[in-house]
This record gives C-alpha cells, structure tokens and sequence, in this order.
C-alpha cells in the first residue's frame, strides 16, 4: 500500500510539474527574440519610458503610435517557475516620445550634422558626412508608454494554471532592467483575445467571440499583411444586458459596424438555438438596415441586415421583422406602426399615473394627428392643431369632467375620419359631460334661423342621452359648435348665468372650442383621413406591446424611421421602449421558477438607437425618469442591453455616459467632443489620432471583457458570411 501511496504521489508531482511547465512555455511564447525592440528605462505605476535603437526598430516593423508591447525580464528560451514575481509580462502601449536624459546633446549634434550637408543633396546621416559612432548614438531614442497590465499564471479553482490578466502592476524595481518586445502573430492575438474567467451571472455563451475586424496601429501603415495585423474577436455576450457606445462622423463606419455587431449576436442562435436567441431591436432612423440602398454595392444578399435570417443556421421562418410608417414594395412582409388612436375605453379617470398609460396611446395619436395637419393655413386647422390633451394639474370633479368633455369630442371627430373605435367603444358613453343646463338651453333655443333651431333642439336631446352612436355624436357636436357661436341662439344667456355660479368660468373653455374648431367645415374631418392607415382598432394590437413580444422571442425587430417626422419618431421610439421595459421589469419583479426551482430571469433583449442625439436626452437634461436614462442606469438586471450611435457625444446625457460598458469610437471632428470621450478610461491615449484620421471603419474598441482599448480596422459587413 505504501509503494502504491508513494507511486501515486510521485505522480501527482510530475502532473504539478508538467503543468507548470506548460504554464510557463505558454507565457515565454508571448515574446520572441527577434522581436526584441529595447531596454526599459525607468517607470511608475502607470507610465514607463524605454529606449530604442533604429536598427531595432527597422528589423520589428516599425513601433507605431498605439503600439502593443512586452516588457519582461524573462528570456524567451529560458524556464521560469510560474509562481515567481519575475515569471511575469508587462502590457504596455506606445502613447509618445520620451526626452532621453542625453538629448539636448544629441539634439546639437543633429543640427550641426544638418548645417553641414544643407548644401548638398546628401542626407546627414550619408557615409563621409557623420562618423558611424556618433551616428549610432543618434539613432537612439526614447518612448512613453502606458502600463496596461501584467499577464502571469495564476492557480484557479481546479488548482490548474491560468493566464491572468490584471489591469496594474503590483510592484517595480528602479535597479532592475526589463527588456522590451513588439508581439507579433499568434501571441498578439493571444494577447487581444484574452478572456478572463467569466463571472458568476455570464450568460452561457461567455467566451465563444467572434472576429470583427483587424488590428490596426496607423491609416499610414505600409501593408494590410504585416504580422501585427491580427484578427479582433469581441465577446457579443459584452453587449447583452450592457451599455453600448458606438462614436464618429458620418460615412466612417458606424453603420457598417452597428451591422456587424448585430449579426454576431443574431448569429448566436447558431451555437445554442435557445440560449442563443437575443432579441434586438434596431430604430433605423435613415432606413439603413431595414431596406437596400446605395451603400450597399453588392446588392441585397451582401449588405443588407433585414436579410440575415435567409443565411443563418438555426434561424427560423419569421426571425427577422420589420416595422415601418408605411408599407414597402421591396419588403412585403413588412408590418406598420399600428396605432389606437381612441386610448383605453374606460381609463381611471382620477389617477394621473394610471390616466398616462391608458390615454398614451390617445396622446400619441393626437401628435401623429397635428403633424398630418400641420402643413394647413387654416385658422380652424390650427386651433384643432395647437388645442392640447394633456392632463389637467387638478383633478377634481369640474376638472375631470371638462377633461373627459374633450377627449369624448376627439374621439367622435377621430371616428368621423373613419377610425373604427375598439369592440368596447362601440358607442359613445356621454352621460353628464354636456350638462343638464346646457342640453336644456339647446332644446329651447329659438334662433334666428329655423333650421338651426331644429338642429340645436335635436343635439340638446343626444347630449342628453347616456349613450349614443359616434356618427350621432358628431352630428351633435356640429350643432353644438355652432350653438356656441350663434348670437341668437341662447347660449350667451345660458353662459351669463353659469358665469356667476362658477367662479367666473365660461361653460366652453378654449380647449373644447379648439377641438370643436375642425367642424366649422365638412371637410376638416376628412383631413384626418389618412390616420386611419396607422389606426388598430384592436385594444390588444399595440405596436410598442406587438414589438415588445416579437424581442422577447428573441427576433431581430428593424424598425424603419426614414419617413417619420423626426418627433413622432422620438415619442414612437420611447413608447416602445417605455413597453419593452415594463415588461422585462414585470419578469424580474414577478418572475417564474423552473422545474428545479430557480429563478427565470427575463428574456435578453438589445435595442440599438441610431443617430442617438435624436432619440436620447440631450447632455443639458438631467432628467433621470427619462425612459432611455432609465434604460441605462437600470437596463442591466432587466436584461436590457442599449447600443446608442452618434457623431455628437456630447449631445448624450451624462448619466448614460457614465453607465456605458462597451465603446466603439470612428474619427471625430471636434475637440470638444474628445474633450468628452477623454474622461473615459484612456481614449486620452487615442484623442490625436481620432481627430486627425477619418478612415472608414477605423475604431477605437474597448468592450466589457477586455481591459484595454484595441485599435481595430472593422470588417465590411457581408450577410452571407459567418462571423
């Protein structure tokens, strides 16, 4: 038994001992001798400087701004114990030139070197014109680097070793030299890939990353080829429940990313057909994603993102849905913003917060109404137009009557335009809005003219009724509406007296006389026609609940904005973020188990916000009730996810700002917006060359799960391909 015992332990320390010798072969990879560029000069925390040799330089390729590199003080072919201080590699990226101590000095030799051949065509450093010793010390030069971490190998759970990555470094040593090399190849890409282990609420697809694009130091390098120029891979598991930025002017490639970034996460589904499916929902303010056009060169296959689902395993029949203001002849399928225009029949009339929600619906349709509207002259058109419904401040019994008075005469005029009113509201409920005073005035009217006179008693019947049909409603109100202005008709009579036992108050108010406005003529009804193409009469079909529900089965919802009138699109889009986040928040609240009892968070879902600074609050308001602050600050145990585009940061609220996870930033024009972007992590890093380099598709990435920011020249979207 001993011998066996004995046997066993042996072998439990060759296993210990193999692995920590893989461990260590695995970290000496990540610098090559050949690769060597310099000698570290003296550091800190957080910055280090090290010197180079031209000769060093020109073998490794060059060391451009941005520059991935190594400093260690292993050697590559030597073996180190992986659990030494020393048995470790410092990430450091290239931020500057560095003024070595000697440099006013060799500063002075150059300019002599360059006063001596400033009248022949041969450089300074030409043989016969400088000495090779002086020469080689010229071509000597400083760096300022930025520490971005240490790699090592670190004991996890299993007791096995792992590369870490920590985002510092523990300790330095001023006597000690490191040498320094630039990655190349299957060790920078090693390095960019890292992933550290994933957290105890991952989703369950953590780690599998897909490439989006190339590294890429500089617009100037001599080759797309070059050895440092490895594949980027990103999490898309970064995106789902995080906040997402995506930075730069037009035409440099963020819609190109934002295509790209989409179809990594509907592409999920290729990997788990249930864990994979992640709704997204994309507000297509330019009609970029939902239809083709002219960016896209390649046609309908390769470019555009509404065409995903036809070439993507696991996707089913219907995964990819559009939405629009208007049907499209290219895309049959596609569903319209539909719309109750009549709110809920019943709402709770004394609760402001309930009276909200259930006349949401109402008010937006109001709002579509007064655009349609809005290009008209007419004085009656713009009283209906500028008469508002919002909710009175008080809600007391006058109030609330006066209130329900109004919103009862929309209705009967939006229903005169052909909006069919929900199966509940088939008939107008009016019993005690116009007033027993009022109905009796009317029915006793004698006016000038006969006619009148007949239609005033006939109205004051149906405003008496409890009930009456919406066409008879109409009817009514036209009769009222000229009740209201006829100078023989009695009503200034009835109003002297309603005066005086209502504080001053005239039956009418403006508010009711500017809806009733758009009766003065047969055909202002009928200008409110065309509504009836965005109306359901179904309570239930709501495109913000319709969307809400097509995200949680994990489709990819495009809506496309192009033709909408940019406030209607703002208030559509909050409305169906205002539905999405109910609803995940009524899962995480009330949520289900499983069959072993644990809790069934809600569903993933990723909404995308092109041309943000349409859609979200500016930087100057600082309303945190904001449905997208909310979404930002919030978003995360709901299971939200939000990816905002725009050119203008500055223009985002500082609460989104702040709550962002994931950043992909293209070429910025504007000082004062990188004056924004450099209060994030180290962009500062970056802020040059940002404003400077307008490439298409060159960005700046840093995601959830890597530590730093990595230059990358993202790939053209192609439908056709996996990522």
């Amino acid at each position: 038994m001993s011998d066996s015992g004995d046997f066993l332990g042996g072998d439990f320390q060759k296993y210990q001992a193999d692995k920590a010798r893989e461990a260590h072969t695995k970290l000496a990879n990540l610098v090559r001798e050949e690769m060597m560029v310099g000698d570290l000069l003296k550091m800190d925390y957080g910055e280090c400087e090290i010197l180079v040799h031209d000769h060093m330089r020109q073998k490794t390729g060059g060391v451009p701004m941005g520059c991935f590199l190594l400093a260690t003080r292993m050697q590559p072919k030597e073996s180190y114990e992986p659990d030494k201080e020393d048995t470790c590699v410092i990430l450091l990226r290239v931020i500057g030139q560095a003024r070595l101590p000697n440099a006013g000095e060799l500063d002075m030799i150059r300019l002599l070197a360059g006063q001596r051949s400033s009248d022949t065509p041969e450089h300074w450093d030409h043989e016969g014109k400088t000495d090779l010793f002086t020469i080689h010390q010229l071509r000597f030069s400083g760096l300022r680097c930025r520490i971005l971490g240490t790699f090592r190998f670190k004991k996890n759970r299993k007791d096995d070793w792992e590369l870490s990555f920590g985002s510092d470094i523990s300790n330095f040593y001023s006597g000690r030299g490191m040498k320094v090399y630039k990655p190349v190849g299957g060790a920078l890409k090693k390095i960019i890939g890292h992933t550290p282990s994933a957290l105890s609420d991952a989703h369950p697809l953590y780690g599998k990353k897909v490439v989006i694009g190339r590294l890429k130091y500089s617009a100037s390098e001599l080759t797309g080829n070059a050895p440092e120029n490895v594949d980027v891979p990103i999490d898309p598991t970064d995106l789902i429940a995080r906040r997402t930025a995506l930075f730069g002017m037009s035409r440099t490639g963020k819609s190109n990313t934002t295509k790209v970034i989409a179809s990594s996460v509907f592409r999920l589904r290729t990997r788990d057909q249930v864990k994979g499916r992640v709704g997204q929902l994309i507000f297509d303010f330019n009609g970029e994603y939902a239809n083709e056009n002219s960016q896209d060169k390649n046609g309908e296959v390769a470019s555009c993102l509404k065409n995903i689902g036809d070439h993507t395993s696991n996707s089913r029949n219907g995964d990819v849905v559009t939405f629009g203001l208007v049907g499209h002849v290219n895309d049959p399928q596609r569903k319209l913003l539909k719309l109750n225009f009549f709110g809920k029949p019943f709402p709770k009339w004394d609760s402001r917060e309930q009276l909200e929600r259930d006349l949401e619906s109402l008010f937006r349709g109001k709002e579509i109404a007064d655009a349609l509207l809005s290009g008209s002259d007419r004085l009656y058109v713009k009283n209906f137009i500028n008469t508002s419904l919002e909710i009175p401040k008080e809600l007391d019994y006058s109030e609330i009557t006066r209130y329900k008075r109004r919103i009862t005469v929309y209705r009967a005029i939006i229903s005169g335009a052909g909006l069919e009113p929900p199966s509940q509201m088939k008939r107008a409920h009016i019993k005690g809005l116009f007033g027993d005073e009022l109905c009796k005035a009317m029915q006793t009217s004698s006016a000038d003219d006969p006619q009148l006179t007949s239609q005033y008693i006939s109205a004051g019947h149906a405003l008496a009724s409890q009930e009456v049909s919406w066409d008879d409603l109409l009817t009514a109100l036209r009769a009222l509406r000229a009740f209201l202005h006829d100078r023989s008709s009695g009503y200034a009579a009835f109003d002297e007296t309603y005066r005086k036992d209502h504080e001053g108050r005239s039956w009418a108010d403006d508010k009711l006389t500017g809806l009733l406005a758009i009766l003065e003529y047969e055909n202002g009804v009928r200008q409110l026609r065309p509504l009836g193409l965005q109306h359901s009469s179904n309570d239930d079909e709501d495109y913000a609940r319709v969307i809400a529900e097509l995200l949680r089965e994990g489709k990819l919802v495009i809506v496309d904005q192009s033709l909408g009138d940019p406030e209607m699109n703002r208030s559509s889009a909050e409305r169906v973020m205002w539905a999405i986040f109910e609803r995940q928040k009524q899962d995480f609240v009330n949520p289900e188990l499983d069959s072993e009892g644990r809790v069934i968070p809600p569903p993933d879902i990723l909404v995308y916000a092109e041309e943000a600074h349409n859609l979200l609050p500016s930087g100057s308001q600082f309303d945190t009730r904001n449905i997208w602050s909310r979404t930002a600050k919030e978003g995360s145990k709901y299971r939200i996810g939000l990816v905002y585009a725009t050119q203008e940061p500055s223009s985002i609220q500082t609460n989104i700002l702040k709550n962002t996870d994931n950043w992909f930033v293209a070429h910025l024009n504007n000082a004062d917006e990188m004056k924004e972007l450099k209060k994030y992590y180290d962009f500062d890093d970056f802020s040059e060359q940002i404003l400077k380099v307008p490439d298409p598709g060159f960005l700046r990435v840093k995601t959830l799960s890597n530590p730093f920011i990595i230059p990358t020249q993202i790939h053209r979207f192609n439908v056709t391909l996996g990522q």
